[in-house]
Parts: C-alpha cells; sequence; structure tokens
C-alpha cells in the first residue's frame, strides 16, 4: 500500500489503534471512503461518545469521512466535549443574550448554543464571526482555526492547562498564525496533534471529519481526566490592550449589546465589566435601555478592547418629555402671534417663542396661525385631531407632531396616483390611489428603483408619471422610520381618457388630508390631491377655480353642468357652469343681482340685461303679481328679503328667476 501523509490524524490513528476499540461495532455505511484503513475504528468511538453523528438517507446512516469540518461544527464540538465531560453546563440565558449577533451575522440557528457558549466565555470574539458564513453557507475550518477553539475550550474546562507559548516545534512553526500558536503548542504538549511524517502541522489546510473524529476522541481523554470540573474564568485584560471607539447614535440595545444606525456590528459589553455613563453621571446599562426602549435618542461613545467588547460606555440625550392626546383648544393672538395648545381640556403648553416650536402635521410643516385654522376647521366638521407634544427638560413647548397616520408596514403596493419630485433637495413621495398617506423619499439618490425588471433612478419614475401615458403599479419597501427605501414598479400602456359629462351630484372635501370626492352623474370619483385638479367653472361674473370654492358651491346648492377629463379613473379635469344659483338677496342692481350663499356666507354677482327685464320671467312665491323682472324692480323695496333662484344661460347671464318672499 502507498504510504500517504496526514497532519493531525495520523499520529492520532496510531495511538488510538493500541487501544481496545473492538467494542466499537461499526455503524457508517460509507466507511469504506475512509482517507486511510484503520479510521473506522476512531470514528465509532467518537459517535459512542456522542462527539460527531451521521445522517441518515434511505433508512442507512453515512458518515461522509471525507468531507470538511465547518467554523460552526468545530464550535459545536469543543461546546460538547466541555459538556460530555461536565465541564460546562447549557445555559439558555446565554443563547438568548447572543441570538441577536448570531442572528445578523447569520450563524445557523442548528449552532447557536455551541456558538453562543463560545462568545460568553471568550472561545470565540464577536469579530470572529464574519468568518464563519458566506452567501448563506458554513464555511470550512483551517487546521489552526480548529486547533485554536478546541485548544481554548481545554483551557476553559481544565484551568490548570494554560495557553502561553509562543511558537510551536512544527518545521512550518512560521506559517501558524500569531494567534493560533499557543493553542496549537498545548494541544501538542498534552498529546492531541502530532506533525505529518515531515513534522508539519500544515496550518492552512482544512480538516476532514474522519480527522476530526480522532482529534476530538483524544482531546475527550484529556478532558475526562481532569475529573474537577472548573468553572471558566474571565480572560485577564492585557497590560496594554488595543483599544479603540465608536461614536454614533443608538439603532437598538439591550442590557449585553449596543447596535449603531448605519452599522451592521454588534458590540457586546466586556464580560470584565463596562463603565457606564449618563449624561456625565455614573449609571447602569439598565437606565440607558430604559431610555432606549421609551423612545429616546441617545448618542453614544464606546470604548472597546480588541474583541471590539465595550469597556466604557459614554450616553448622551437630550432630556425631553412627550405627551400624546387629542388636541381640545388652540389659542392665537394676532397683535403679537403668540398662543398655547392645550391636550385632553386639562393641559395646556404656551409658545414662549413660535418660531422654536416645531409644528408637523401628517409630515406638513404648519405655523401657529396655520394650526388654529385647522383646529378651527377640524370643530366645525367634528373632527378630532390627534396629536404628540414634546417639551424640553424645562416644560417649553418644542415640537407638536400628528400621532395618528394610517397603518403601515414593510412593504405597500398599490396603483400611482401621484409622484412627487423635489429636484433641489432630493426629495419626493408616492401616493398610491384610495389612500391618503404620502410615502417620503428622505434622498432619491439613495432608492433602489427598478422599472419593468430595470435598473432605473427616482428621476426615471417622475418621468414616467409625468408623461401619463401608463398606469404605474408598485411595490415601496419602507424602513423603521416609514421612509422609502425600494420601488419596485410595473407599468401598463394605457390611453383610457374618458369624459365624464353632467350635473354635479355630490362633492367631499377633507381639508386636512387635501383629499375629496365628486359625483357627476351617477359615478362617484376618489381625489387623491385636490390641489392636482384643474378647475374652471363659469359662476355668473365669477369663476371657481379651487377645490374649496367648489364644494361651497356645491353646500349652496348651485347647480353645476361640468365636463371632467378623467383619465385611469382619476379626475385631472373639471371645466362647466352654473346653471341654477340660490341664495338670499343681498342687492339688486341696474343690471345685476347679488345673493348671498346659505352655506359658505360668500355673496355672488350674476348680470342681466337691463334692456331686456320684460323678457326674465319671474316666479315669487308671496308675490303673485311680479311676473317679470321690470315689476320685481318697481315692486321690491329696501329691506325685503327674498329666497331667489337665479336660472343662468352659457355665459352666466340671468334667464329665470323664482324664489319666496319673506
Amino acid at each position: 500500500m502507498k504510504k500517504t501523509k496526514h497532519t493531525v490524524a495520523l499520529a492520532l490513528a496510531a495511538m488510538l489503534a493500541c487501544q481496545p476499540l473492538s467494542v466499537y461495532a461499526a455503524t457508517f455505511a460509507d466507511m469504506n471512503q475512509a482517507p486511510w484503513a484503520g479510521a473506522e475504528a476512531s470514528i465509532n468511538k467518537a459517535a459512542s461518545l456522542g462527539l460527531v453523528v451521521g445522517e441518515t438517507r434511505n433508512g442507512k446512516t453515512y458518515f461522509r469521512p471525507r468531507d470538511s469540518v465547518s467554523l460552526s461544527e468545530s464550535c459545536q464540538l469543543a461546546y460538547k466535549l466541555l459538556m460530555q465531560t461536565g465541564k460546562a453546563k447549557a445555559d439558555d440565558s446565554v443563547t438568548q443574550k447572543w441570538t441577536p449577533i448570531m442572528n445578523a451575522y447569520g450563524i445557523q440557528s442548528w449552532a447557536y448554543p455551541a456558538v453562543s457558549y463560545c462568545l460568553e466565555n471568550g472561545i470565540l470574539a464577536t469579530s470572529n464571526l464574519s468568518g464563519f458564513m458566506k452567501n448563506g453557507s458554513n464555511l470550512p475550518a483551517t487546521r489552526e482555526q480548529a486547533a485554536t477553539i478546541l485548544g481554548r475550550a481545554l483551557t476553559k474546562g481544565v484551568s490548570s492547562y494554560t495557553a502561553n507559548e509562543t511558537t510551536t516545534t512544527f518545521k512550518d512553526n512560521s506559517s501558524i498564525s500569531t494567534e493560533a500558536k499557543p493553542y496549537v503548542a498545548l494541544l501538542k504538549r498534552v498529546g492531541v496533534v502530532n506533525g505529518d511524517d515531515s513534522n508539519k502541522f500544515n496550518p492552512k489546510q482544512t480538516l476532514n471529519r474522519t480527522e476530526t473524529a480522532v482529534l476530538v476522541t483524544n482531546l475527550y481523554g484529556v478532558l475526562e481526566k481532569a475529573t474537577t470540573p472548573t468553572t471558566p474564568t474571565t480572560p485577564t485584560t492585557p497590560t496594554n490592550p488595543t483599544t479603540s471607539t465608536q461614536k454614533g447614535t443608538v439603532a437598538t440595545m439591550t442590557n449585553f449589546y449596543v447596535n449603531l444606525k448605519d452599522s451592521a456590528a454588534y458590540y457586546m459589553l466586556a464580560s470584565g465589566g463596562t463603565t457606564i455613563t449618563l449624561n456625565g453621571s455614573s449609571a447602569t446599562m439598565s437606565d440607558v435601555v430604559k431610555l432606549y426602549k421609551a423612545g429616546t435618542s441617545i448618542d453614544v461613545t464606546l470604548t472597546l478592547d480588541s474583541n471590539l467588547h465595550i469597556t466604557k460606555l459614554e450616553a448622551t440625550y437630550k432630556e425631553t418629555k412627550k405627551t400624546k392626546g387629542s388636541l381640545t383648544k388652540v389659542r392665537y393672538n394676532k397683535t403679537d402671534k403668540e398662543g398655547s395648545i392645550t391636550i385632553d381640556k386639562d393641559s395646556t403648553y404656551s409658545f414662549t417663542d413660535k418660531d422654536d416650536v416645531d409644528i408637523r402635521i401628517d409630515k406638513k410643516s404648519y405655523s401657529l396661525k396655520e394650526l388654529y385654522d385647522l383646529f378651527t376647521k377640524a370643530e366645525d366638521d367634528k373632527t378630532t385631531i390627534e396629536v404628540e407634544v414634546t417639551l424640553d427638560n424645562k416644560g417649553n413647548l418644542t415640537k407638536i407632531t400628528d400621532s395618528t397616520k394610517e397603518s403601515s408596514s414593510d412593504s405597500i403596493k398599490g396603483k400611482v396616483s401621484k409622484v412627487n419630485y423635489d429636484k433641489s433637495d432630493k426629495t419626493g413621495y408616492i401616493q398610491l390611489k384610495n389612500k391618503t398617506t404620502k410615502y417620503y423619499i428622505d434622498d432619491t439618490d439613495d432608492v433602489t428603483v427598478k422599472i419593468d425588471n430595470k435598473t432605473k433612478d427616482y428621476k426615471d419614475l417622475y418621468n414616467l408619471y409625468d408623461d401619463g401615458d401608463s398606469t404605474i403599479t408598485v411595490t415601496l419597501t419602507l424602513n423603521k422610520k416609514d421612509y422609502v427605501t425600494k420601488i419596485t414598479a410595473t407599468t401598463s400602456d394605457s390611453d383610457s381618457k374618458d369624459d365624464a359629462d353632467g350635473n354635479v351630484a355630490g362633492v367631499t372635501y377633507k381639508e386636512i388630508k387635501d383629499t375629496g370626492t365628486v359625483k357627476i352623474g351617477s359615478k362617484t370619483y376618489d381625489i387623491d390631491d385636490v390641489d392636482d385638479v384643474d378647475i374652471s367653472i363659469t359662476d355668473g361674473s365669477d369663476k371657481i377655480k379651487t377645490w374649496e370654492d367648489f364644494y361651497n358651491a356645491y353646500k349652496d346648492k348651485k347647480t353645476m353642468n361640468v365636463s371632467a377629463t378623467v383619465k385611469n379613473d382619476e379626475v385631472t379635469k373639471i371645466t362647466g357652469k352654473v346653471t341654477q344659483a340660490k341664495g338670499e338677496l343681498s342687492k339688486l342692481g341696474k343690471n345685476y343681482i347679488k345673493i348671498e350663499g346659505k352655506y359658505s356666507n360668500n355673496t355672488f354677482s350674476y348680470d342681466f340685461d337691463e334692456d331686456n327685464t320684460d323678457n326674465i320671467k319671474v316666479n315669487i312665491t308671496n308675490a303673485s303679481g311680479v311676473k317679470t323682472l321690470t315689476k320685481l324692480i318697481d315692486w321690491l323695496e329696501s329691506g325685503d328679503k327674498l329666497d331667489l333662484v337665479l336660472s343662468l344661460d352659457k355665459n352666466g347671464n340671468i334667464t329665470k328667476i323664482s324664489g319666496e318672499y319673506k
């Protein structure tokens, strides 16, 4: 038989061959694939000790003796060795503590107990985890990595074993990393590893499962002989430890770790203790975590040791108080532009300096005057405004925000009704049909955009919307602050332009949200943003140009005959005329009549031809002899009150008058 070289396994297999292994019967179906003769006994012993397991397929158990061993499996072996020899105990709280960290690095859940134990006891540093996985797959362990993990496990399990040598006797000693040398030397000293035929350790090569079975079986014997279990000791801090600092705002934190915004790293508290200050005063981690859970923004400076564990945490925050409730009163003094607000009828907050108060309702900035007007309108509509107020540490009002919003999730889907793009500061928002929420983009350069499976940018999406030739359906991905981070859009060509003609049968207007509806004939259309609708309706000598005037005209019971341009079920333009106006007589002139709307209380003027008053028919209840406008002019006395209905021609001039004399 041709003689082959083995780094660790050859010497160990020889050692085990001298031991009575006949009691371990062959249990694996693929022992014929073992890399050398006699390996079967070592594998079966490791299996009988519960250190290695096989894989069952089609009723047979396979060991896969030539497969490499991963870093996660190396931790699993170290953990099992200590558990099986009574040198370690399972602790679910340790696994729970480290789960967010392991999850962040993609460690598979089956390895959580072992990896968390290694992290907790200094066998691994958090920074080591970055080398465990790649593209979701476990990376293999090199010989020196496995030796380091198992060597550290030995020192944790048996305090009398130390790893203080800085060199080895292997010929390739210079190829072994500085970190691994003490543990390779330790394992050689206790008879766990040996070199190959040339006395080389080959530190960068990987271990297969057969070699590992030999390795852990022999290490089991070393641990078993140390009969007195010892409590794992906390590693001593080097005399001159390598330190570094990290600064930032806390993204997540617990009593065990800190994660900063815009960072994937999780920094653990040092096992030897962490000095903590809060706004310059001594504090506990629980104090800081309590503030974080209350929604306080916390800035930290972290001092880290060579293992990237936190030895000092300096936390600062702006002392604020937040109160939520219903807005029950807004006071505004027009003279000095000062005022106050009242929450839930019993908590009043004054504006000591109006310019220092940030007022945002539905993410729009408001002045105190605008908030006063909004509140007054809400009272008229019998609606409630829910707000959250923020106070500084002196109790002064610093911020008012609308605390109510539509529910959102990480993924929102719908048809686009509007795409907004502010090129100057690279911000924007997207609105979807039948939704009032505006989904904001904090920086258009940072948002990922795909249109019909092609990578685009936000400007392309805006231009597509602005062209108006397609129906755009989007899926929006939102971050924790509800800002859009990703847009996936699909388009479908649409040339559907419909003209909805007829009398206006209904109009609604929600001023707070700038939304509304219009019913033309029998069909109702939702308006996501009333400011986007171009309105031009002739109303006597005036024009209705805004949605608010349009709404008031409908409430004043004016008859409006309109044509609406509708594209993809969205009303973009309304034109037409008022054919009939109702109201109380305000003034009768030589060639005009002014009436006052009963809802709006606004006065409107309607013309007539003063040379044609005999032909304008009049029908006034309680004024039976008045049949023409000429007669009405002669009959009417100052102070008389009439409710009038004016019929108008296409130019807005009066053609017929009816009404009631009071």
